[in-house]
C-alpha cells in the first residue's frame, strides 16, 4: 500500500535549480541523498518517513522491485536537477569552513615597555 509523503514537511530548495526536494538517507550507507519533493511513478527509489520524522531511502532492486508498506517511489533529484552540470552524476558541495579568526598584527607594548599603561 504506497502512501505520499506529507507535501511541505522536511522540504527545501535545491541550491542549484530552485526546485523543491526532500534530503534522505541511504539504507546502508548512512549517505545524504537528495530527492524530487513529490512522489514519481518512474522512481528509482522507495522512500518512506521514520517515527522521528526522518527519511530513509533504499534502491529498488529485482528482488524488491515496488514500494512495501508505506513506501513510496522517489527519483534522485541530481537526475533531473538543471543547475549546471550534466546531470548525470551527484555533485557533492564541501562545507563551508568558517574563516580562522586572525590576530592583530601589531602587538601593544606590555607593562613597563614605552608607551605601555604603566610608564614612569
Amino acid at each position: 500500500m504506497p502512501t505520499t509523503p506529507h507535501p511541505t514537511r522536511g522540504v527545501t530548495q535545491c541550491g542549484r535549480c530552485g526546485a523543491s526536494i526532500r534530503w534522505a538517507t541511504v539504507i546502508g550507507s548512512g549517505q545524504r541523498m537528495p530527492l524530487n519533493a513529490l512522489p514519481s511513478p518512474m522512481g528509482g527509489y522507495a522512500a518512506h518517513t521514520t517515527g522521528s520524522g526522518g527519511l530513509l531511502v533504499r534502491e529498488l532492486t529485482r528482488d524488491r522491485a515496488e514500494p512495501e508498506y508505506l513506501e513510496w517511489k522517489a527519483v534522485a533529484h541530481w537526475s533531473s536537477c538543471t543547475g549546471g552540470g550534466s546531470g548525470q552524476q551527484p555533485r557533492a558541495t564541501a562545507p563551508r569552513a568558517r574563516p580562522a579568526r586572525r590576530r592583530p598584527t601589531v602587538q601593544p607594548p606590555l607593562w613597563g615597555q614605552p608607551g605601555g599603561p604603566r610608564q614612569r
